[in-house]
């Protein structure tokens, strides 16, 4: 009897106390959780989605995101980041737009987009850079992942360096010569 006298004083205590909050879904279902790679953010009416760099060792790394303008009027989004000029893309109202180049699947199904190289992050992969986004008169800066080809999906998709084909002074060929430019190279 005892037993459940003292279970019984616990019921009415836990609820009372604060701590049956605990176990409520309402906490849980106001976490906002941003599924899957990159940033995101929402400013003036556009959602900023999966803000993401694939960097290669050089340090060159293609940028990826998904622009929704959610409003009724025409917005300009600027995103700065690195050493080159700001992205900015000009927004219809309701208007979707996906940075994502051939080889990887918009999630809308919309056409490839041409490749967007940013060069200066100085960052190493695995790290976070900051990205300063504005849309309108509203502006955040953004802590963005920079990642690399080592996960699956991103094999492929970091920027490529192609050969000049002009050697440098400095070039060996497979003999071993010195290139064309360098000094004391018989002709």
């Amino acid at each position: 009897m005892r037993i459940a006298l003292a279970l019984t004083a616990v019921a009415a205590i836990v609820p009372l106390s604060g701590c049956a909050a605990l176990l409520s879904s309402q906490q849980t279902a106001q976490y906002e959780y941003s599924g899957g790679d990159g940033a995101w953010t929402e400013l003036d009416g556009v959602k900023v989605r999966g803000l993401v760099f694939a960097q290669n060792e050089q340090g060159e790394a293609q940028v990826f995101y998904t622009l929704v303008n959610s409003t009724n009027e025409p917005r300009t989004v600027s995103i700065s980041a690195g050493a080159g000029s700001p992205l900015t893309h000009s927004l219809e109202p309701n208007e979707v737009f996906e940075q994502y180049p051939a080889g990887v699947e918009a999630r809308s199904g919309a056409a490839a987009s041409e490749p967007v190289i940013v060069e200066g992050l100085d960052a190493v992969p695995g790290e976070q850079v900051d990205v300063d986004v504005t849309v309108g008169s509203e502006s955040e800066t953004l802590r963005v992942q920079v990642l690399n080809d080592e996960i699956p999906y991103y094999d492929g998709l970091v920027p490529t360096t192609s050969p000049s084909g002009d050697p440098t002074e400095d070039a060996e060929d497979a003999s071993g010569a010195q290139g064309a430019g360098a000094e004391g190279a018989e002709g």
